[in-house]
């Protein structure tokens, strides 16, 4: 039964908290009772909707605009396209005073997850037609979204074909090993493109329960070209019978790479002292260059001429 206390929407409220996303039963209660939000959730509803209309009317990107709210007291609205292009509309400034308390912040939106660059949000004025409002986010914001917007769907898409990639695998490893689970003991089912995946061993299960021989578990890279598998608790005959099915499968050779080069002497480079030491004693030519670069002083590797051109005497 409803409230008697509370009074039933205005037909401009109630049409605006049909476009509320998610409303919980207090804040409706709130939005009737308290004339303030509701003046300010009919403003945003009537904003958004002009907005939207004024995207439709230029047949911006094929049409297909609608607005939705937040319940939200400060007000919030977005207008979105139907491929998921949106601008999200906010007033935060409502303690500030003249103009500068009645500007919205106009940001956009992008696939969830992204972190590469984005457009600059911009800010305009609350109380200006939707129309006007309409054509100084096309003209401010929206060519800077489209590019950022192109990478951030190529990026997208790239990270649902990885996702999908990591379904599919995972989903031959459960074949393979019975009991599976991911971090916490969540379900494959509730995970299916999860990264990482455990499983008990025989000794760490309920009895009846069936399971392998050994636990451990594996990792997934992020699009599912590498796996990193751990064991534990593996019998040393099985260790080997594993590392045995390794061999057979195939040994790689590796490539000759030369581990240690005598070092490369610059003339006129700095020396260690140990390094003066280390000469034979015999070797005195050798012993004082290395004692001038010990001693910060420049050795010539061949001797300097000097040419002196002759001048005119008096």
């Amino acid at each position: 039964m409803a409230d008697p206390q509370t009074p039933a929407p205005s037909p401009s409220l109630a049409q605006a908290l049909s476009v509320l996303v998610s409303p919980d039963d207090d804040f409706l209660r709130e939005a009737q009772r308290n004339d303030e939000l509701a003046r300010t959730l009919t403003h945003f509803d009537a904003l958004g909707r002009g907005i939207a209309e004024a995207l439709n009317t230029r047949d911006v990107e094929g049409g297909g605009w609608t607005h939705t709210m937040l319940p939200a007291y400060w007000g919030n609205v977005t207008v979105r396209h139907r491929d998921g292009m949106h601008f999200v509309f906010m007033h935060h400034g409502r303690s500030r005073k003249g103009p500068a308390g009645r500007r919205l912040r106009v940001e956009t939106g992008y696939p969830h997850g992204y972190c590469g660059w984005r457009a600059e949000p911009i800010t305009v004025s609350m109380d200006r037609a939707p129309d006007a409002i309409a054509a100084d986010v096309l003209r401010r914001l929206m060519p800077a979204y489209k590019d950022t917007l192109r990478e951030a769907l190529a990026d997208a898409h790239r990270s649902e074909a990885h996702r999908q990639a990591r379904i599919g695998l995972n989903g031959l490893i459960e074949q393979l090993v019975p009991g599976i689970h991911g971090v916490g003991g969540v379900r494959p089912c509730d995970a299916p493109d999860r990264k990482t995946s455990f499983w008990s061993g025989r000794d760490h299960v309920p009895e009846g329960q069936y399971a392998l021989p050994v636990g451990g578990s594996v990792t997934l890279d992020h699009d599912a070209s590498e796996v990193e598998i751990t064991l534990s608790h593996v019998p040393p005959a099985l260790a080997l019978d594993l590392l045995g099915h390794l061999r057979r499968y195939g040994v790689v050779s590796g490539q000759r790479v030369p581990v240690g080069q005598a070092p490369r002497v610059i003339a006129g480079e700095l020396e260690p002292r140990d390094a003066v030491e280390a000469l034979p004693p015999a070797d005195g030519h050798a012993r004082r260059r290395a004692l001038h670069r010990a001693q910060g002083r420049v050795f010539p590797s061949r001797p300097v001429t000097a040419a002196v051109e002759a001048g005119p005497t008096r």
